[in-house]
């Protein structure tokens, strides 16, 4: 069949998609974008801005222009004008959009994948010519866990604002396990058994726990005696575990796991030590949370000649990005204020001490 030459033009052109300016190196065919296009002086991608592409970043990330605006703290028709100017600088669809979802487009996921190494490069150069100055300036984002953070970080936290006041900190305080590497955070604090291994991890010390119970819930219900009486018992448990709340004892080399009937479960240790207070139920709970109700006598340890499994106390920070020295600093500052062992060990009696040991 015939076909005009206009027609083979068109065809040539949708066929290779290659863009011949200068000496362009863009082929949709190889789904990607040669680095020399982002650089070349004098055409269209090379005027691109760092903003642009952290968007861009953003909006793959984050699954959507509205939530990649919430996170930058732009508007939606921002976002969506950045990726648009994007994708006419470089004369290619990047995304695939519909009312619901997106997907990155062939050549999308090969322009995301250099644009994040980028983004790595200009954060990096950033963060060592930051770091080369006397004094400690910028921004730190640190997660920690709620209840530890509100009863034992917020003092260290105002100290080192005071000490560095070309710093300023943004704190999310959450039980959830955030992800570092996508939420931005520089460092984290967690409690617990870690199992991502894409993280680097500093353990400073162990998190210890301890069956309580109030003088009301004895008078009412009987202290447990033993880890099987335990069974016999109601519990307030720590919602963010396993389904099944179970605890786990160990003597010596030995290890029992018990999982008391739970009567509440809540997201908050400040919660179930104000339930236990009230004789509702006993808990397992962290000394670092109950062990000031321990001294003014409201609860007390039930000693059933087992130890629950202590929680590693760890600093964790993204793998692959420069640690710089504010963070060390910073990570310094809170295991120092800590102690070794924790602070509110070292209220507990000599005799407490050493059953913990035990």
């Amino acid at each position: 069949m015939a076909t005009s030459r206009s027609g083979q033009s068109a065809k040539r052109s949708r066929g290779s998609n290659r863009s011949t300016k200068g000496g362009s190196c863009w082929d949709e065919s190889k789904g990607g974008v040669v680095a020399q296009e982002l650089t070349r002086n004098g055409m269209k991608p090379a005027n691109l801005r760092i903003d642009v592409i952290t968007t861009f970043i953003a909006i793959v990330e984050a699954g959507s222009m509205r939530e990649a605006g919430r996170r930058l703290g732009i508007s939606k028709s921002v976002v969506s004008q950045r990726l648009s100017a994007l994708e006419a600088a470089l004369n290619v669809r990047l995304l695939s959009r519909s009312t619901r979802q997106q997907a990155l487009t062939e050549s999308g996921k090969y322009f995301f994948e250099r644009c994040q190494k980028i983004a790595e490069d200009f954060q990096l150069a950033a963060e060592e010519v930051s770091d080369r100055q006397d004094e400690f300036s910028g921004t730190i984002r640190i997660a920690a866990p709620m209840s530890f953070a509100v009863l034992h970080l917020t003092d260290v936290f105002s100290t080192f604002l005071q000490t560095h006041p070309l710093i300023d900190l943004q704190i999310e305080f959450d039980d959830r396990m955030h992800d570092l590497v996508g939420d931005s955070f520089d460092v984290a604090v967690r409690i617990g058994r870690l199992k991502n291994s894409a993280l680097i991890v500093r353990r400073f010390g162990l998190s210890n726990r301890v069956v309580v119970c109030s003088p009301r819930y004895i008078a009412e219900n009987g202290k447990p005696h033993s880890i099987e009486s335990l069974e016999n018992h109601y519990a307030v448990s720590y919602a963010n575990l396993t389904a099944q709340s179970e605890w786990i004892f160990r003597r010596g080399d030995e290890i029992k796991s018990v999982t008391p009937k739970s009567r509440m479960r809540v997201n908050s240790g400040d919660i179930q030590l104000a339930a236990v207070k009230d004789g509702v139920a006993i808990a397992a709970l962290p000394l670092f949370i109950v062990h000031k109700a321990i001294e003014a006598r409201e609860v007390q340890i039930v000693d059933l000649d087992w130890q629950l499994v202590p929680d590693d106390l760890c600093i964790v920070y993204p793998q692959n990005r420069f640690l710089a020295r504010k963070v060390r600093a910073l990570s310094a500052a809170i295991i120092a204020h800590i102690g070794s062992p924790p602070r509110w060990e070292s209220r507990l009696s000599a005799e407490q001490q050493e059953k913990l040991k035990s």
